[in-house]
């Protein structure tokens, strides 16, 4: 079987349906999290969700809006995003999908044709809010896929001890970065994100799970981002938000300090 895995969607339906018309021949859909915030369609998001039938896990940002707290991201977003929710993201969804979001479960322990997969957004040891990124080193990465305690992984704690790598393939996101890694019989896959890459890439990122060659491919999409970029405008996003928006879509990558601070200057 094929499974299309994506993640961080982020309320993008041009690119996700981009992906879903360019990716083809998969047999499930699974998603990794963040369907919603710094997109103008989340309840058109979470519908293709639910008519696919996708198998969902809740990410930091659906767990925001479905429990009305902080989604505890980045400081390079964390004012956007705050911003963003409070005044676009829950005036647009109804009482119905802030439920849904709040019901997404925090992790699957999926068996796809034998394959054994772990989904989380983040990471086994902090589902929500861990960030596993590639560079991490061996000990801090199996650490977190053992989950043995909550920790936000960013790269600067101390090792204190050299755990092994428990094996079995680990699907995540929350990174917005795509890669493929493997460690001690640990397959991770992180499929980047569909609708706010931050590698630089602009287009739509996704993987294919291939489980009758025990394969994994990452794949990219273009889409039209200045559709996405009309729909924020129709939605009436005021600078310096909109600028950032814009910066994060076509140039995938955080925004810049300065539109962080003329926006605390603004109150």
């Amino acid at each position: 079987m094929k499974a299309l895995v994506i993640s961080d969607i982020h309320a993008n339906l041009e690119a996700l349906r981009a992906i879903l018309s360019e990716a083809r021949g998969w047999d499930e859909i699974i998603v990794l999290g963040d369907l919603v915030d710094y997109g103008p369609w989340p309840g058109e998001v979470i519908d293709e969700a639910r008519s696919l039938e996708a198998r969902v896990v809740r990410g930091n940002h659906d767990h925001a809006v479905g429990y009305g707290v902080d989604c505890r991201c980045g400081e390079e977003t964390h004012w956007l995003s705050t911003w963003f929710r409070e005044n676009i993201t829950l005036k647009l969804l109804s009482p119905r999908d802030k439920e849904w979001l709040s019901r997404l479960p925090l992790k699957l322990d999926l068996d796809l044709d034998g394959l054994r997969a772990t989904v989380v957004h983040g990471s086994p040891s902090d589902p929500l809010y861990g960030y596993l990124y590639p560079w991490l080193g061996k000990d801090k990465i199996c650490k977190a896929l053992r989950g043995r305690k909550p920790v936000r992984l960013t790269g600067r704690e101390s090792s204190e001890w050299s755990p092994e790598c428990p094996r079995g393939l680990y699907l995540v996101g929350h990174t917005h970065l795509q890669f493929k890694l493997t460690l001690q019989g640990a397959r991770i896959v992180n499929p980047g994100s569909v609708g706010q890459p931050r590698d630089g890439e602009p287009s739509a990122a996704y993987a294919i799970l291939d489980t009758e060659k025990n394969a994994v491919e990452l794949a990219r999409v273009e889409y039209d981002i200045g559709k996405v970029v009309k729909a924020l405008e129709a939605l009436g996003v005021p600078e310096p938000y909109m600028g950032a928006l814009k910066h994060m879509l076509f140039k995938a990558e955080t925004p810049p300090p300065e539109m962080a601070r003329q926006a605390r200057s603004l109150g």
